[in-house]
């Protein structure tokens, strides 16, 4: 499977070039989210700014239309407690006016007429309906063709509860009039009871106008709606839709003031406020949210140019850092590059305390130790020939030398040709297995069969001195183990543990697994040794004790080949059991 190609690049760049682009990619990272989240941020608090604004300008608005509403309602009630208007209440209830009667009242009724449209300039026009006739401004041009009881006017009069509002339409009542809000009220006076209805009209545009006059700038628009939910004003207003629909109710009956909510394909800011009077009015204020947030898009593109230009400052920032940064590692490279070369007598130094410091301070440590160890091996590996060398020496002795040929002369005089063969041949065998090609290692079997020969010249030497036994554990003859292990374990028994007479030894070799471990165990019925002076020189690896060179030289070399994994344990009670075990890894390779 091939690597990524992103993952083969960094595998084959230098430290220096993978740090740089780490600071990089981390300082562009943080750059970029530092000014994306600013940027969101600044945009969230713009928005909400704007909504809370918003909505103070609709609360406001909600409050100058009711304001204004009363006023006008106010201007009303001063009007219909004007003695010309308590004339008229008080003719009306089945008197029978003459026509100059009729004119008289309707004369006087002009004064507070006019003083309410001065008080209240947004009223067009008023209409006063009673038993005798109606009564309104001369200035205005009443239909004389229709009367009020066949208006849809009076009918709402008389089905709704007054005082009562009715939503923007055209008056049919008065020539040249546009669009006006109807307020229809009832006399209340105590001339209540006469059949007196007053219908006075607010001109739509002065109320629109007044509604508006809170809202900043011209991106937005204004709707009102009544209690039932039909437009109080712009009935053909393109906002009248969305608040009629399900979803857009779902957000007002949540309780929020202002929402976003999307239709014809845009997305607006809805603030909305309460007019308390007259009837829960609702008034709705619609900004397009594009619009609104206009400056929010240059806010992004100030920050993107930002981000941007900042970027090549930190390619250049970064790799003079980078620089700095990696010029300790550079010398410490350099110096290891010498310690490689073989120059020991190299060390670092560095004016900081960080981690770099400390690496090199353990690479000055680590060449110390590397000398120390360089030494250490230099003394080992010249114990280990010696060793060797006197393991070698130990199987030309003269005095089994002399032992051997002078019993193989014996027996040629003797006429024991097979005893001569035998013994000649054991002899070979012993310097050829010893020898082993030069090789520190040898095999179970080799060293066994080594032994042997060994046990057989000395048993042709010393006849009847001694009996032997040998036991390999199955599956261990190919077992590596140390060369000369067992021979010098052996000659310590023949030579110093059967030198009573009248007294024949025994001397048992097995060679066993115990877990990952190889035991060699020598044991004979010999007159044994001091088991602690023995311990105690082997420990000191001072001086050779009683019995020659044989354990230390057999404990060195098993130290110097398998550390301290490698033991020997000694157990001595004269003439009952004097044993020597060696234990040491298995599967040991030699180098």
């Amino acid at each position: 499977m091939r690597k990524p190609i992103l993952r083969t690049l960094m595998h084959n760049s230098t430290f220096k070039t993978r740090l740089w682009i780490g600071i990089v990619s981390i300082v562009i990272l943080a750059i970029w989210v530092t000014g994306v989240s600013s940027q969101y941020l600044a945009s969230r608090l713009l928005e909400r700014k704007t909504a809370e604004l918003s909505q103070m300008m609709i609360g406001k608005s909600a409050q100058a239309l009711e304001e204004k509403l009363r006023k006008v309602r106010l201007s009303v009630l001063t009007f219909m407690m004007s003695p010309p208007f308590e004339d008229i209440l008080r003719a009306s209830p089945g008197t029978e006016a003459s026509y100059y009667s009729y004119f008289a009242l309707n004369n006087a009724l002009q004064v507070p007429l006019v003083q309410m449209q001065l008080i209240e300039p947004s009223i067009d026009s008023v209409l006063v309906s009673t038993p005798i006739g109606e009564f309104y401004s001369v200035t205005g041009a009443k239909r004389t063709n229709l009367d009020f009881a066949d208006t849809p006017l009076s009918r709402i009069m008389q089905e709704k509860t007054l005082p009562l509002w009715v939503p923007a339409h055209r008056d049919g009542l008065f020539e040249n009039s546009g669009r006006v809000l109807s307020l229809l009220i009832e006399p209340i006076s105590a001339y209540r009871g006469t059949d007196v209805q007053v219908v006075v009209n607010v001109r739509e545009s002065a109320i629109k106008e007044y509604a508006e006059t809170n809202v900043v700038g011209d991106s937005g628009s204004i709707a009102v709606i009544d209690a039932a939910g039909n437009p109080v004003m712009d009935e053909h207003s393109r906002f009248v839709a969305p608040m009629r629909e399900a979803a857009f109710q779902s957000e007002v009956n949540a309780g929020r003031n202002h929402f976003e909510y999307r239709f014809e394909g845009k997305e607006y800011l809805v603030n909305w406020a309460k007019v308390t009077f007259p009837d829960n009015w609702m008034i709705f204020y619609f900004q397009p949210k594009a619009v609104l947030l206009k400056d929010i898009r240059y806010m992004w593109w100030a920050t993107l140019v930002i981000v941007l230009a900042l970027i090549p400052l930190a390619l250049i920032l970064s790799k003079w850092m980078t620089g700095l940064l990696i010029r300790p590692l550079y010398r410490l490279q350099r110096l290891m590059s010498r310690a490689g070369d073989n120059d020991l007598s190299v060390r670092f130094s560095s004016d900081y305390r960080d981690e770099v410091a400390q690496v090199g301070e353990r690479f000055n440590i680590m060449l110390v130790k590397i000398e120390q160890l360089i030494q250490n091996v230099t003394e080992a590996e010249k114990q280990k020939r010696v060793s060797e060398v006197k393991a070698l020496q130990a199987q030309i002795d003269p005095h089994f030398l002399y032992n051997t040929l002078n019993t193989i002369l014996w027996k040629s005089q003797s006429r024991k040709q097979e005893d001569v063969k035998e013994m000649i041949v054991s002899l070979s065998q012993l310097f050829r297995l010893g020898l082993n090609n030069g090789h520190d290692l040898t095999t179970v079997a080799k060293e066994v069969d080594h032994v042997s020969r060994y046990l057989s010249l000395q048993q042709q030497c010393y006849e009847e001195l001694f009996t032997y036994e040998i036991t390999v554990e199955e599956g261990l003859e190919e077992q590596p183990l140390l060369k000369i292990l067992l021979q010098p374990l052996v000659e310590n028994s023949i030579l110093h543990g059967f030198r009573s007479e009248g007294h024949t030894g025994r001397i048992i070799i097995r060679v066993y697994r115990e877990g990952t471990f190889i035991v060699c165990k020598v044991e004979d019925n010999g007159e044994g040794f001091d088991k602690e002076r023995v311990e105690a020189g082997l420990v000191e690896a001072g001086r050779q004790e009683h019995g020659g060179y044989a354990l230390l030289n057999v404990y060195t070399r098993l130290r110097l080949h398998y550390g301290d994994k490698a033991a020997m344990e000694l157990e001595s009670e004269p003439y009952k059991l004097t044993a020597v075990t060696l234990r040491f890894p298995g599967e040991y390779e030699d180098n």
